[in-house]
């Protein structure tokens, strides 16, 4: 019990337990009176909450989804024990404060079932792992007796670990049998949650049962593993954390293995380029492994590279092809589906299929809730896996699946966002089709709005500079910026969420090598609070799509001259609206364009372009300070942050009323100096302002 494994991608690398250990979370679960089962609000602070009850607990389960902790929690129980009865190591930190609740054990046998196939009878059990390993010839036998007289009458505590991975081969127990006369003796049993459905495990029997889920201290976890692996300190948790945020992997924190294993990735950075792709690769390869899967090589011209690299997959393929046939029609059916039942999983895998994948840990089977729940749920491991094995199914199939979503079945891009992602790491060509067939007219005139507005001044509101910085909320989380915003920056949060998906493609795709990064993309917002890499890919995707362009926001210095300027000839006949800073070679390629919205940022100065202004013959919307000469189709025109004289004004309001249609006079934060004047003023009084809308704003 001493070491734990800290290297998933590398056997026989252990470290001390207390060198990585951190306190798991252990959540009690309720057997309600119509058989469902419901986690508590409550977590566990206390040995006693274990192992008492008012009084002493006879069969208590631990049930943990794969790489939760379990094995190690056990492990690390073990070495409390011996700490609480023998008292050697005064700097010992136990899991729990109460300690001295192991004092009431007078023993306790750690047991493995997954090397207990074949074996029935617990005390047989003990015998094999415990007293074989530490006794030989005769003297194994005067053990072996002892140990029948200990647990007939001492209180002791029998741990056994992983009873998903035993099987009784006359199919008669469902777990190691405790006899009768064993009275005294607690059973603390861990299992994966598929394996407490079985029905032949009565609730009766259960007299208390636990979640674990992970530690209660991740970043303490991360600290820790990170400090084992380097013999100096050149890397540290916060830019571990930087990394995950960077490249968008914090959803795959779920559990101390998952972590462990990212870190291992992280370290080892000279083998990762950070693909989403090969993370999930790694992931699918360790758990066929874990199910004893059988080691086979894909070869080299394999089309989805990221197979490359596995050793178990290829010698399963049929079960992994299997998987993502399901996951597939479970992800892009009517309404996407995480949790389906045992008739409609076994549509797409034999009986010998499932129980594979259960034991792997790539799907979970937990009790369904209610009376009726007489058939249980499955899922998979995590969405995201399930996501990937979708687009592993479409980038693999040679079929055109893309027809699929051109149905009348509608589904939401961004919620499909990350299946999209890892399509482009895959077949990038494919991960654009799909792109375009999910992207319905609505979604997209949604962003034009919203761009839109963002031009005209929304680029300034709090709640959306708010949002930009926050630049890891999941792109899927449509539902609740809805809820929480106005219409109009709604549309704009859809603009940036899509941006991000789209950028989010090209990084994959080229982490994962694809050799053609051929994505279509029509907005590009600039904004200031882009993370270097996403700058980068978005820069890269304005060249790529440089004759198309409808949208050029530009908040920050990341594009050269030549390089906009480019982007102004190649898409005059396309470009809707632009935003930023005027040179004047900018403001020569501003002729004759189709520009409809125009934003001029920083400092301004209009002597030099006013003259193109009447040439963009379908500008309706301007904003820029100081004087200009405009042109005859403007509707709306938005003074902001400026300064400007009374007579500038009056010049303004005289040539709008000789607009024949409504137009918006908008002046936000604009200082008008030399009011005492009074030229023009009887010119101002005889005009008709009729089709004028002034709106004066002070902040």
């Amino acid at each position: 019990m001493y070491t734990v494994s800290v290297l998933p991608l590398k056997e026989g690398c252990d470290k001390p337990i207390w060198d990585i250990f951190v306190t798991p979370k252990l959540i009690p679960v309720n057997i309600e009176k119509d058989g469902s089962r419901k986690k508590t609000n409550s977590t566990i602070h206390q040995y006693k909450e274990i192992f008492y009850n008012n009084k002493r607990l006879k069969n208590v389960f631990i049930q943990g989804e794969p790489g939760m902790g379990k094995s190690t929690f056990l492990s690390k129980l073990a070495i409390d024990w011996c700490e609480a009865v023998s008292l050697h190591n005064s700097t010992h930190i136990s899991t729990f404060s109460d300690i001295d609740t192991l004092k009431e054990f007078q023993l306790l046998f750690n047991i493995s079932l997954r090397n207990a196939n074949g074996q029935r009878d617990v005390i047989e059990i003990i015998k094999t792992q415990i007293i074989d390993f530490i006794y030989t010839g005769n003297t194994r036998q005067q053990a072996f007796k002892l140990l029948q007289q200990i647990l007939e009458q001492e209180t002791c505590i029998i741990t056994m670990d992983g009873l998903n991975e035993w099987a009784d081969h006359l199919n008669q127990y469902i777990m190691p049998l405790i006899e009768n006369c064993h009275s005294k003796c607690v059973s603390l049993v861990t299992t994966r949650p598929w394996k407490m459905t079985d029905g032949r495990i009565k609730d009766s029997k259960i007299d208390r049962l636990i979640e674990i889920e992970g530690v209660t201290d991740k970043e303490e976890l991360t600290k820790r593993t990170i400090l084992s692996l380097q013999t100096g300190n050149e890397k540290t948790h916060t830019e571990f954390k930087t990394y995950m945020n960077e490249q968008q992997l914090m959803h795959f924190l779920t559990s101390p293995w998952l972590q462990v294993l990212l870190i291992n990735v992280w370290t080892n950075n000279n083998a990762f380029k950070g693909s989403l792709c090969d993370i999930n690769c790694i992931l699918l390869d360790l758990l066929f492994k874990k199910a004893n899967a059988r080691r086979d090589y894909f070869k080299s011209g394999q089309s989805i590279k990221c197979l490359l690299n596995t050793s178990f997959i290829k010698g399963n393929v049929e079960i992994f092809d299997a998987l993502a046939n399901a996951a597939f029609h479970f992800t892009f059916s009517s309404k996407k589906c995480l949790a389906f039942s045992a008739r409609e999983i076994m549509n797409y895998l034999s009986e010998e299929q499932l129980q594979f994948c259960l034991h792997a840990g790539v799907l979970t089977q937990r009790r369904s809730l209610g009376i009726a729940a007489h058939d249980s749920q499955f899922s998979f491991i995590h969405e995201t896996v399930q996501e990937f094995l979708a687009a592993y199914y479409i980038a693999s199939s040679e079929q055109d699946l893309i027809t699929y979503f051109q149905s009348d079945t509608k589904f939401n891009v961004l919620e499909m966002s990350q299946t999209v992602i890892y399509l482009c790491g895959l077949d990038c060509e494919k991960g654009n089709k799909l792109l375009n067939s999910l992207a319905d007219v609505q979604f997209l005139n949604n962003i034009d709005n919203g761009l839109s507005k963002y031009v005209m001044g929304y680029c300034e509101d709090k709640r959306i500079v708010s949002f930009q910085k926050d630049n890891y909320t999941k792109i899927n989380n449509v539902e609740s910026i809805q809820n929480k915003v106005s219409e109009s920056a709604h549309c704009i949060a859809l603009s940036i969420l899509f941006q991000r998906m789209i950028t989010s493609c090209c990084i994959e795709a080229k982490a994962s090598g694809q050799k053609e990064i051929c994505l279509t993309c029509i907005d590009f917002t600039f904004n200031k609070y882009l993370s270097n890499s996403d700058a980068n890919a978005l820069k890269s995707l304005l060249l790529f799509n440089k004759s198309n362009v409808r949208s050029l926001i530009l908040e920050s210095n990341v594009l050269q001259t030549i390089e906009i300027l480019t982007v102004l000839r190649d898409s005059k006949r396309s470009l809707k609206r632009v935003m930023t800073t005027l040179t004047p070679e900018i403001y020569n390629s501003l002729h004759q364009t189709s520009i409809q919205e125009l934003q001029c940022c920083g400092n301004t100065d209009v002597s030099l372009f006013s003259c193109e202004l009447p040439s963009m013959s379908q500008l309706t919307y301007l904003r820029i300070a100081n004087a200009i000469v405009l042109p005859d189709t403007l509707k709306h025109i938005h003074l902001f942050k400026c300064t400007c004289t009374a007579v500038f004004l009056r010049h303004l309001l005289v040539h709008l009323s000789s607009v024949k249609h409504k137009i918006i006079c908008a002046l936000t934060d604009v200082t008008v100096i030399d009011c005492n004047t009074h030229w023009f003023q009887s010119e101002l009084l005889l005009c008709e302002m009729k089709n004028i809308t002034l709106i004066v704003k002070k902040y």
